[in-house]
């Protein structure tokens, strides 16, 4: 083991050599050096290291690294001041090399930890090592089934390495390894619709299309200038400072190139969203991520594709309450999209949802259904609530008669209960919403209805219908007549002798303080006795 170390030590000699002449280190710095690497190293040839011991190995390169470059930057303008450069220097990528041979170890004890392998392949990307495609496709020969990685390796090719053929490749190897990986479809789709996005943008820079109105105030330069991410090459093309876009054959692509390439983007992207509803039909939440996806990009065909997915949505989910109720939102949830929005389009979309929430109901006649269009249309009432429910805030202002909307309401509540559909939740939001709009004796008359027919057993309602009764009893005077006082009381005996004792519990919690408020003490002792002695 001290041979290994002492000739690991040896190896280091030119570097160490070369850190002092150039003045970075000093001898007693040199020698400390040395010192902590022979410790770390004796420690990773134990006959069982530990993983610590690399990654605190690791760490101290990179501190060391760290402080090499910030004293070479220093020694680099002085040497500018001096009009001299810094030549060549063995210093300069014997660090890196370093660090990536202790992570090879390190993955090479622990091939199944992945967090070590991102973190591998993350070091070389942010050194622009040519050695990450190689750390990426022994972490995937590992790691086969795992989505992330699969995705980071696509995105490295994609965005930093500046190929779309690799990373479509790898794309295409992970959906056949990871058929039912919903994130993995989904940044396939939006890979390829980026990789369209640039295409467009070659043929801007290419003068074969006409720049968008948002920049036709702006000088053609300056907004190349601005916005030259778009126009990064693929496949190893090149762009000259005119801005067109020659490949490696020295070859100028015409516009009929252009528009053929990006038409069959689209093509591919068509055909990723089939696939993918092919591999995993039965998940509403995936084909919504592909549309919120589209939202994200600025695609050219976005609102074709996103119809294509509603169709596809209203085919397999007809029955689905929540796709209905999805589907009628997103027609406000669209008109974000605009940076101006007036009130005809505001009012269409309006109109639009709620032309889709009535179609399902047609469908889906249930009460959930029932459900969602009602809070739909109190989200719509309530303004504060408006103002954090996406599509609302900005539609709130353009609805006038508000009251038409509160009439629309109550007349869903009404149809829900006459066709069948209605439930607890529906007919306690159909009293609070009575109570709210100030109407208390409809309220009341509304509430002993359910109580006495299908829902004689929902504690709610029967609270609810409690604190109505009192509430009725104190607006007729201020001090409640003996009468009423034992029409209360008589209602609420009846009331609990007719329920299972945890519910008739429940019942006495919610109105005992509006008991206090009416009766005396004594009293409320007695009966709080006689709810005891009935259990």
């Amino acid at each position: 083991m001290a041979d290994v170390v002492q000739y690991r030590l040896e190896r280091m000699i030119p570097e160490l050599d070369d850190l002092e002449k150039r003045g970075l280190f000093s001898k007693p710095e040199i020698r400390e050096i040395v010192k902590k690497r022979r410790d770390f190293e004796y420690r990773l040839k134990r006959p069982h290291p530990i993983k610590e011991d690399y990654l605190r190995y690791i760490e101290y390169e990179k501190q060391l690294e760290a402080l090499r470059k910030l004293r070479k930057k220093e020694i680099v303008r002085r040497l500018k001041e001096n009009n001299r450069k810094w030549p060549f220097s063995l210093c300069d990528k014997t660090s890196i090399g370093r660090i990536q041979y202790i992570y090879g170890k390190l993955v090479s004890k622990y091939k199944g930890d992945l967090n070590l392998w991102f973190q591998y392949a993350e070091y070389c990307r942010e050194q622009e090592s040519r050695h990450t495609r190689q750390v990426l496709g022994e972490a995937l020969s590992f790691h086969p089934n795992v989505p992330g990685l699969w995705i980071y390796a696509a995105a490295w090719e994609f965005e930093h390495n500046l190929n779309a053929s690799a990373a479509r490749a790898l794309m295409l190897s992970g959906i056949r390894a990871c058929p039912k990986s919903e994130i993995l479809w989904i940044e396939y789709f939006r890979m390829e619709l980026t990789f369209v996005n640039k295409l467009r943008a070659r043929k801007i820079a290419l003068g074969l299309d006409k720049i968008s109105s948002l920049h036709e105030e702006e000088d053609d330069k300056t907004w190349r200038e601005e916005n030259s991410d778009l126009f990064m090459p693929l496949n190893g093309e090149k762009l000259d400072d005119e801005g067109t876009v020659e490949n490696e054959n020295n070859e100028l692509e015409t516009n009929a190139d252009v528009i053929a390439i990006r038409e069959l983007g689209y093509k591919m992207a068509y055909a990723i969203l089939n696939k993918a509803i092919d591999a995993i039909p039965s998940s509403l939440r995936f084909r919504q991520l592909f549309v919120e996806m589209l939202d994200s990009l600025e695609v050219e065909k976005a609102t074709i594709l996103e119809d294509e997915i509603c169709r596809t949505m209203l085919n397999d989910f007809s029955n689905d309450e929540c796709c209905w109720d999805w589907l009628a939102r997103r027609h406000l949830t669209k008109l974000q999209r605009g940076k101006q929005i007036g009130k005809e389009k505001a009012v269409a979309g309006l109109n639009k949802t709620i032309q889709v929430y009535e179609d399902a109901l047609k469908s889906v006649p249930s009460a959930k259904m029932y459900g969602y269009y009602a809070k739909f249309l109190q989200d719509l009432i309530d303004l504060d609530k408006s103002e954090s429910v996406d599509g609302l805030h900005f539609i709130r202002k353009f609805v006038s008669n508000i009251e038409e909307v509160m009439t629309n309401l109550l007349k869903l509540y009404e149809r829900a209960a006459c066709s069948g559909c209605s439930n607890e939740d529906l007919a306690e939001q159909h009293v609070s919403f009575l109570l709210k709009v100030g109407d208390v004796d409809a309220a009341r008359k509304l509430a002993t209805k359910f109580c006495t027919g299908e829902f004689s057993k929902v504690v709610k309602l029967w609270a609810l219908r409690m604190s109505l009764e009192i509430k009725s009893a104190m607006m007729k005077s201020e001090t409640m007549s003996k009468a009423d006082l034992h029409y209360l009381f008589e209602l609420f005996k009846k009331t609990l002798m007719g329920m299972p004792v945890s519910d008739a519990r429940d019942l006495w919690d919610m109105n005992c303080y509006s008991l206090l408020k009416l009766v005396a003490r004594s009293t409320v002792i007695i009966c709080y006795l006689w709810f005891w002695i009935i259990q």
